[in-house]
């Protein structure tokens, strides 16, 4: 019986998903309907690596390559990319790689045909002119960046994450090939793996979650916990396991798009800029602190969370705040990491400062429910430095 109230909501994700293995050979077919000279934009190796670029080349008969996406980019290098865009003349762009190449694509197909730099567009605002189609081919099971309209890069004045946000910037298409996932090294398909259930679970408890968004996130969460230890542990031997993968990863980019992400993701990205510990991993690592909290303020929010995510019959007769440390204890146990960010380089001295930075951006606390102070902040911080079994006796 379904007895929770609609409230009003609005739903709009206007990309065109194609999955299936294979499909990236249809992608001159995509780009001959946008336009005749697309922007390739991908990262320095990987792409190249797995053979990608090599293939989508041989599709794309005048396609320039901008290929000089670093890991978690900055604003300098999507301004290179929108000025050599614009100097070319090109009328598509073309991602090919994890959320970074991704998100970059967007910002230059907005700053190709917008005046002003980079930070100039941060927020929900700019963007007045537009922007160039994109087509989104994702090569990790992360972001879900291939369905959303927000492009996340490094503010290189402030070394902090900002966002452009627009809905000119939702790619016109996706490719999911699972194909493309299969080499992606363990750390990696780990880590991204955790962001779509950081993704998926953040978009449950969010205050801008939607009944559309609540249904697909938990189809997003009970596909992880199935799926993730499978394909950290098989590689690139497990097809089915990188595919479902790749399709949670692409519903939890679809919760996201409406819903927008929690304090967890505006925690962790201080354990990625000034850590190096890599976004998804992040995420995961403040999962159970923010999550007992997020079990008080919403309890039957977090007990369907944690039935998609234990298996059947394990969940006990326990609360939602010691069932949702049992599944993520379970889940990390099986994809043998360790829950506890002092065990991924992050020194506790600087939890103070990271809190005190938090506590101070009332942006972070946009979509975050309930009251948190703080010292409420700096506690997650400490429960996450020490990992799940021992915050839960701190």
């Amino acid at each position: 019986m379904i007895n929770t109230p609609l409230t009003p909501f609005a739903y709009h994700v206007p990309t065109e998903a194609v999955y299936g293995i294979g499909c990236f050979d249809t992608l001159g077919e995509h780009s001959r309907r946008l336009g005749t000279r697309p922007l390739l934009v991908t990262g320095k190796n990987s792409a190249r690596r797995i053979g990608a670029l090599d293939r989508a080349l041989l599709q794309l008969e005048h396609a320039s390559v901008y290929d000089a996406v670093e890991e978690d980019p900055g604003t300098d290098t999507c301004e290179r990319g929108a000025a050599l865009c614009r100097q070319l003349g090109c009328d598509h762009v073309i991602a090919i790689g994890g959320g970074s190449p991704i998100d970059v694509a967007k910002a230059i197909a907005g700053l190709a045909v917008n005046p002003g730099t980079c930070a100039d567009h941060f927020g929900s605002k700019g963007l007045q002119a537009g922007a160039l189609p994109v087509i989104a081919v994702p090569t990790t099971a992360g972001t879900g960046s291939e369905v959303t309209p927000y492009a996340v890069i490094v503010d290189s004045a402030s070394r902090t994450k900002k966002t452009i946000t627009g809905k000119a910037i939702f790619p016109r298409v996706a490719l999911l090939d699972p194909e493309l996932t299969r080499h992606l090294p363990r750390a990696a398909t780990i880590s991204t793996g955790l962001d779509v259930l950081s993704q998926s679970m953040e978009g449950i408890v969010s205050k801008k979650s939607t009944p559309v968004g609540d249904a697909l996130a938990l189809d997003a969460c009970r596909r992880v916990r199935a799926y993730l230890p499978r394909a950290a542990a098989h590689g690139e031997d497990d097809l089915e396991a990188r595919g479902q993968m790749l399709y949670a990863s692409m519903l939890s980019g679809c919760v996201i798009a409406q819903s927008g992400t929690t304090l967890v993701h505006g925690m962790g990205y201080y354990y990625t800029l000034e850590c190096g510990i890599p976004h998804g991993l992040a995420n995961g690592l403040l999962l159970a602190p923010l999550f007992r909290h997020n079990a008080r303020v919403a309890p039957e929010k977090v007990r369907t969370i944690t039935e998609a995510l234990l298996p059947h019959g394990t969940q006990g007769d326990v609360g939602p705040e010691e069932a949702v440390s049992r599944a993520l204890r379970q889940l990390f146990g099986e994809l043998g990491v360790s829950s506890a960010a002092r065990d991924h380089g992050v020194s506790e001295v600087l939890l103070g400062g990271f809190a005190e930075d938090v506590a101070s951006d009332p942006y972070r606390f946009r979509n975050q429910i309930g009251e948190i102070s703080r010292e409420a902040i700096l506690r997650f911080y400490r429960e996450s430095f020490w990992g799940i079994d021992v915050s839960e006796h701190k």
